[in-house]
């Protein structure tokens, strides 16, 4: 399996009666209950088409950008995050009619779903380009100006990092 499989993975559960779970608000809101195999295909499938975009219209985005504080940048973001919200709106509304369970998804719980739907080489690929990225921000903060995207660099990708390697862990243990 892949990443985008891990990453829809962590947005179902099965509850006690074996039923499978969908949770469109994720640990915010209440599951539905996935009334066949087909549905919970079919939500998967475009789940994780709409991940992909997201993560292609990313790169677009921040080259449009230009630099923080311009209208531009401003009226881009806004723009980006629309579409993202917007790209959402079809999967509620075919989700919206499926029963409500009562069941909650905790924290836990989705984190824990993620890791055995990863893949084994996309966890480590990732590990690595977090710890790249992290040696490139320590870079920045020592060897020139750019203190503040160093420091950024060391603490999101840091945080990437450690995400990926506990992924990593969990994989093996289950």
């Amino acid at each position: 399996m892949g990443y985008f499989d891990g990453l829809t993975a962590a947005t179902f559960k099965k509850d006690p009666q074996g039923r499978d779970l969908f949770f469109v608000w994720g640990k915010f809101g209440r599951g539905r209950v996935v009334p066949s195999e087909a549905d919970a295909a079919s939500v998967r499938s475009y789940l994780k088409g709409y991940y992909l975009c997201v993560l292609l219209g990313i790169v677009p985005m921040l080259m449009l950008a230009g630099q923080a504080g311009e209208p531009r940048w401003l009226l881009t973001i806004v723009t980006f995050m629309a579409l993202a919200v917007a790209g959402l709106v079809p999967l509620f509304r075919r989700t919206r009619h499926w029963p409500v369970a009562d069941d909650r998804l905790t924290y836990r719980e989705a984190m824990s779903a993620s890791p055995p739907a990863h893949g084994a080489v996309s966890l480590w690929l990732l590990a690595a380009v977090s710890a790249v990225f992290v040696i490139g921000g320590l870079f920045l903060l020592l060897a020139s100006d750019a203190t503040f995207v160093g420091l950024l660099c060391v603490v999101f990708f840091g945080g990437c990092l450690g995400v990926f390697v506990w992924m990593l862990i969990v994989r093996e243990r289950g």
